[in-house]
């Protein structure tokens, strides 16, 4: 074995890896953004989607163009990795500074453009970055080179969310965020969510009585509205304080009325200068990551980043002349997993605080969202850490001490950056059950890409079943949450599959890989039409809201996932390709 073809270019990797934490910190601030944009421009939930939606469509049609021109000219020959790498960094900060008019009009398509601009610049930084992350070193480490640098993309997941929430609404109040006391009863946890709606409402008022830049009779519509709310409630809480020992049928009508007072509260057309006083705090965050855009491409440009020699471009003459996808089912249906995978990683998240928000989960308000988000985004984190271990040259035994340690050094990093944001996350310490069942499953796939795909698929579909089913609905949303562990290290395993075989055809196969990068803009944007049928059938389905009932979508993309898992290597092995163990040497 030649050492040199070992040895990864650390210097030069952790330079390109810098871009992969700024993918992971706007992708998941979306998050955030998602319930806030929800709230004041008065969306429905399969609108508010549509964040999810400008920001992942963006890399279909940067792929596309980047596709288009490539046909005519290679771009990464002629201008160079860097400068290519530069150019997308530079598209993305000129979206981030459009976030400033965007929140100057309060214009909801307005921010849908500058996220789009955003996700534009991504989708040339993906197309640079994934494949020059790979050759920065032995072609036997590439695919777990890709795993830590996604591991460093989702450190900046679970950043971005906490960093945003702290600039959208200031630093957390441990006791606002802690868990319910379970020894309360049930008409005083129904009080509770009274009180907490009349908080939320009477602050509005207060701040609605400094708006000076709206039409004052507009003000004060608005206000009698919002009173009338508030009123409605303090009557619903002297009703409990004076029946304590209500039985479950009154107590499901108090929790009826109390969703009704919300649902009318979320219908509240707030005056447009208020709207553009409480999105200002949208600005102070993308202004700061324009400007980090802009130093990381000035940084690129004089990084010791080497392009690859060109003879690497063309190495081996294998493959058709002419480039037809239909002739390797391991793409086509790749493309399909990549599709999907994308679009339920996205869409897990994107209406988790919807879930969250309902009565049966708890009625979590916007402001303590932030913590789960990152809990989710955490989750890729610590199976990307975990996966990354191979990367590494070390002893089977020191491999699988790690595998155990690592991924517990990132969960404590989750909970202390929570608890510095103020926030109480004691609540997720449940959590390490799903984690070592997690390590437990990676053990048993090993580095057989097709092998691990199938079992975290399996894994997939057991935890949205059981967050569907499970009664207590305070571990219920951590089987959904678990979904961020299994889509951990999907990506590399279903790009492995996919490209197999492929030769020459490599790059072109690999631009239609991330054009499925869509999917993470469409799967969100069909569960959240799902989740809209609580506001015309607020009696649900199967007894539980269609809110909950939307997370069957994430179950038919894992059972798809599994069966790439399970199919592809067996068409590989029919075209003479054997998917299996790499040999132990290696790491």
């Amino acid at each position: 074995m030649n050492a040199n073809q070992q040895q990864t270019k650390w210097s030069q990797f952790l330079s390109l890896i810098v871009v992969f934490f700024f993918w992971g910190f706007v992708a998941a601030s979306n998050d955030i953004l998602i319930p806030v944009f929800k709230k004041w421009f008065v969306l429905s939930q399969v609108q508010s989607q549509l964040v999810a939606w400008a920001f992942y469509v963006a890399y279909f049609v940067g792929s596309v163009i980047f596709f288009i021109i490539s046909i005519k000219t290679d771009i990464l020959q002629k201008f160079g990795y860097k400068k290519t790498l530069a150019v997308g960094l530079v598209i993305s900060a000129i979206g981030a500074f459009l976030f400033v008019p965007a929140a100057s009009a309060a214009s909801f398509w307005f921010f849908l453009t500058a996220l789009f601009i955003v996700g534009l610049g991504f989708s040339v930084q993906q197309i640079v970055a994934n494949p020059l992350a790979i050759k920065m070193g032995s072609p036997q480490t590439g695919a777990h080179r890709l795993t830590m640098a996604g591991g460093i993309n989702s450190l900046g997941t679970t950043i971005g969310p906490i960093l945003v929430g702290i600039a959208l609404f200031g630093m957390g109040n441990k006791e606002d965020s802690a868990p319910k006391n379970e020894n309360l009863t049930k008409i005083e946890i129904v009080k509770n969510e009274y009180q907490v709606h009349r908080e939320e409402l009477t602050k509005n008022i207060l701040d609605l009585r400094k708006d000076n830049q709206d039409d004052p009779i507009k003000v004060n519509e608005v206000v009698a509205t919002v009173e009338k709310n508030i009123s409605d409630l303090e009557l619903q809480i002297a009703s409990i304080e004076e029946n304590a020992a209500a039985n479950d049928s009154q107590i499901d009508a108090y929790s009826t009325k109390l969703g009704e007072i919300k649902q009318r509260s979320t219908n509240i057309s707030y005056p447009i200068g208020f709207v553009k006083d409480h999105l200002k705090l949208v600005k102070t965050p993308f202004i700061v990551l324009g400007l980090a855009f802009i130093l990381v491409a000035v940084f690129m440009l004089f990084s010791k980043i080497e392009d690859p020699a060109k003879e690497e471009e063309a190495v081996i003459e294998e493959g058709t002349t002419k480039f037809r996808i239909l002739d390797y089912p391991q793409l086509y249906l790749g493309m399909l997993a990549i599709f999907l995978y994308v679009g339920v990683e996205v869409s897990i998240i994107s209406n988790l605080p919807a879930l969250l928000h309902t009565k049966e989960f708890g009625g979590i308000l916007e402001h303590n969202i932030a913590p789960f988000v990152s809990l989710y985004w955490g989750s890729l984190m610590i199976g990307r850490w975990n996966g990354s271990i191979n990367v590494f040259n070390i002893s089977k035994i020191t491999n699988m001490i790690l595998k155990f340690i690592v991924p517990f050094i990132a969960f404590l990093i989750i909970i202390v950056a929570n608890e510095l944001s103020g926030k109480d996350v004691s609540s997720f310490y449940i959590y390490a059950i799903w984690i070592i069942a997690f390590v437990i499953m990676s053990l048993i796939g090993g580095k057989n890409a097709g092998k691990t795909l199938m079992i975290f698929g399996i894994a997939g579909i057991a935890m949205m079943f059981l967050g569907l089913v499970y009664p207590d609905k305070e571990m219920a949303k951590y089987f959904f949450i678990s979904g961020g562990l299994f889509c951990s290290i999907m990506w590399p395993s279903i790009f492995d599959l996919a490209i197999a075989g492929l030769g020459k055809n490599t790059g072109k196969a690999s631009s239609f890989l991330v054009m499925m990068i869509l999917g993470g803009g469409i799967i969100p944007l069909i569960q959240g039409y799902i989740c809209d049928f609580d506001l015309t059938n607020p009696a649900g389905i199967m007894g539980i809201t269609w809110t909950h009932f939307s997370y069957v979508i994430p179950i038919l993309c894992f059972a798809y996932l599994a069966f790439y898992g399970f199919v592809t290597p067996k068409i590989l092995k029919k075209q003479g390709i054997v998917m299996g163990e790499e040999p132990s040497s290696n790491h």
